[in-house]
C-alpha cells in the first residue's frame, strides 16, 4: 500500500501540497454578470492509457486563484454572523497565517479617492501572496494594481519559484455595489 507521504511523485517541488493546487481559470466555462465576462475556475482532468488524473502543471497559478477566491475573515468590528467569512480550518492554524484573501475586505470599504482604493487592493493582495513566501512555496512575489477607468482595476501577480516566473492577471469591475473579478 502506498500512502500520500510515500508517493515519490508528490515530493516534487513542494511536497504533498502540490496535488491540491490545481484550479484553472476557465475550465468550467464562462458567463456574463451585469454585462461583464466572468470565468468559472475548476479542475482540469487528463486522460491517458494509465487512467485519469488531475493536471497540475499550472499548480502555482491554481494556488494563487484558490487564495484569492477564498474570502478571509472580515476585519469589521461587529460583522453579522453571516458576514464573518473566512475558512473553518483557520481555527486550527498555529502559525498566525490566515486562510484566504483580504482583497475582499479591502475592496468592500468606501474610499474618498480611487487611488486610495487601488493602493488598498494592491496591499491586500501583496499581503495575501506573502503567505507563499512565508510557507516556502515561492521565492518572491510582486503585485501591481492599476486603475483603468470605468470602475476597472487590473491586478498583476508575478511569483518566482527557482527562477521560473508564474504570472496571473486579474481584472476587477465594480458593478452593482460589489466587485466582480475575472
Amino acid at each position: 500500500m502506498v500512502t500520500l507521504a510515500d508517493d515519490p511523485c508528490l515530493a516534487q517541488n513542494t511536497g504533498r501540497r502540490r496535488i491540491f493546487w490545481t484550479t484553472r481559470v476557465e475550465v468550467c466555462g464562462n458567463y456574463t454578470l451585469c454585462g461583464e465576462p466572468c470565468t468559472i475556475p475548476g479542475l482540469e482532468y487528463e486522460d491517458s492509457e494509465s487512467g485519469r488524473t488531475i493536471k497540475t502543471d499550472e499548480w502555482l497559478n491554481g494556488l494563487i486563484l484558490n487564495i484569492l477566491n477564498t474570502r478571509a475573515r472580515t476585519n469589521a468590528k461587529c460583522p453579522s454572523p453571516a458576514a464573518v467569512f473566512g475558512h473553518w480550518s483557520e481555527s486550527y492554524r498555529d502559525d498566525g497565517l490566515y486562510i484566504g484573501s483580504r482583497l475582499w475586505n479591502a475592496a468592500s470599504k468606501s474610499y474618498v479617492r480611487v487611488a486610495d482604493a487601488v493602493k488598498a487592493i494592491q496591499a491586500a493582495v501583496q499581503a495575501d501572496m506573502g503567505k507563499l513566501i512565508a510557507m516556502g512555496v515561492a521565492d518572491s512575489v510582486d503585485v501591481s494594481a492599476t486603475y483603468r477607468g470605468r470602475n476597472l482595476v487590473e491586478v498583476l501577480v508575478a511569483a518566482t519559484v527557482m527562477n521560473n516566473r508564474h504570472v496571473l492577471s486579474l481584472s476587477g469591475h465594480f458593478v452593482s455595489g460589489t466587485w466582480v473579478w475575472h
